[in-house]
């Protein structure tokens, strides 16, 4: 009887113990992302930026890491691995918060974040933005938000891409942090596996009005340009010009985000086309013969 009771014990500890890792577990995988990094291309006194990182603060170890000017449209250029070095600047942005501004590009401060003051305490996320202006279409290429997120995640952090916010419509900031703190905290985002990223636009219309949120696929590219040489210049000038050129499909990002509707674009940093690097595998014999061009 006395055997029979100690087991009971026994076995009652261990499913207290059993549940209690369990309900640990819960409550840690609620608290996520633990770690933030901010980032943006605006530059580090960016309002935007700044409240985006107060929201998190209140749930996450937060850092903001961004240049100490506008580089809007660097998309992911860099200045580190030719410099070397970079300036950084502490700055106070909040309570919770560690902000450093960078004088670089937003690639810059990213690969500072990761491989510098955050290499032994990596985040969970990094957001980047909130971009005041769209990314839409083929915007990407030249975005520095965006390329910021391309370069998180390609060093292997999940990252999301925030553009489109309009700051002077009353309550579309508070509306859109709430939003991406939510976003950032959702089964979508945690399941993120680099190079995968997300980007997102916000129409720039009042919060009431917006519609609610759509996946899509990016429109393809809708301008054209041609450069013209200035006839008010006696230098060699030559100036940029842009024409539209085609529609956006129906169900594409540009059209769901100027019907209303928040759209939310995956992405990835691997530009490894799969299906074409096994067609030209099967072709390899009809590439040209190297050794023929060799000179005997």
């Amino acid at each position: 009887m006395k055997k029979r009771s100690i087991s009971s014990v026994v076995v009652l500890l261990i499913f207290l113990l059993c549940c209690s890792n369990i309900c640990l577990a819960q409550e840690n995988n609620d608290n996520w992302p633990r770690t933030v990094l901010i980032t943006n291309d605006d530059g580090i006194d960016d309002n935007n930026m700044r409240r985006l990182a107060c929201a998190f603060a209140k749930i996450s170890e937060t850092y903001v890491v961004a240049p100490l000017e506008d580089r809007s449209g660097s998309t992911h250029y860099s200045t580190v691995f030719r410099e070397r070095a970079v300036k950084v600047e502490p700055r106070k942005l909040g309570e919770g918060i560690h902000a450093f501004g960078v004088d670089g590009f937003p690639a810059d401060c990213v690969l500072f974040a990761l491989r510098g003051i955050m290499r032994n305490n990596p985040p969970d996320l990094v957001i980047s933005g909130i971009n005041n202006g769209p990314n839409l279409a083929y915007d990407w290429i030249f975005s520095g938000t965006i390329g910021a997120a391309r370069m998180a995640t390609f060093w292997g952090v999940p990252t999301i891409a925030v553009s489109g916010l309009d700051d002077t419509i009353p309550g579309a900031v508070d509306a859109a942090t709430e939003w991406v703190v939510r976003l950032a905290q959702s089964q979508i985002v945690r399941d993120l596996k680099p190079p995968e990223y997300l980007t997102v636009s916000i129409p720039r219309i009042p919060p009431s009005e917006i519609k609610g949120v759509r996946v899509v696929e990016r429109a393809g590219l809708l301008f054209d340009c041609v450069f013209n040489k200035t006839t008010d210049s006696t230098d060699d000038i030559w100036k940029l010009g842009f024409s539209r050129r085609g529609s956006a499909p129906e169900n594409s990002d540009v059209v769901l985000y100027y019907s209303g509707y928040v759209v939310l674009v995956p992405m990835q940093a691997n530009e490894n086309d799969y299906e074409l690097l096994s067609h030209l595998r099967d072709r390899s014999k009809t590439l040209p013969d190297w050794s023929s061009s060799i000179k005997k």
